[in-house]
């Protein structure tokens, strides 16, 4: 009988559907959009790595990095600050693995949110020039950990670059 609540309920999923990830991608894009780190890491399984490679707008060298779950919190934490922020995602692609245990989401986003200059003293949220962009392609494995989907890894190919304050509106919250 148990079971059987279970898999009506989908609290205790034990393969991975379309529909699922889809909604579980939409659910993971509000907690983005409500810059909530608690929320956006209780999506993140336990073993959970995020690669990133990204290019900044001065035309360097992309810089490539790995974060833990851990680290990737805590830098969740350190958008809860920000003001104005916008997340759209542009494109997904869901493709559920043969054995139904994982998915591979591709997914394309732009977010903008304020550019606050490097070694500048900022006394208000609203002391920055420039909005950055940033374009990204995301790869992310979802799969069940503890009945319930997760992302197991996310490897991202990010782009920022910078337009002035007054080109953008986005809403202060």
């Amino acid at each position: 009988m148990l079971l059987v609540a279970c898999a009506l309920l989908g609290g205790c999923a034990r393969e991975v559907t379309r529909q699922q990830v889809a909604e579980f991608i939409d659910m993971a894009d509000a907690a983005a959009r409500k810059r909530y780190a608690p929320e956006i890491c209780e999506l993140r399984a336990r073993d959970f790595r995020s690669q990133t490679t990204f290019q900044g707008h001065e035309g360097r060298e992309p810089t490539g990095m790995e974060m833990t779950r851990k680290l990737y919190c805590q830098q969740a934490g350190q958008f809860s600050r920000l003001r104005q922020y916008r997340l759209e995602r542009k494109s997904m692609t869901i493709d559920v693995a043969t054995d139904r245990k994982t998915a591979t989401v591709i997914a394309e986003y732009v977010e903008t949110m304020p550019y606050y200059e490097q070694n500048t003293y900022v006394a208000t949220p609203d002391d920055f020039r420039d909005f950055q962009v940033v374009e990204s392609t995301d790869e992310s494995v979802v799969g069940i950990e503890d009945g319930d989907l997760r992302f197991l890894s996310t490897r991202s190919d990010s782009r920022q670059s910078l337009v002035p304050k007054d080109s953008v509106q986005i809403p202060y919250d």
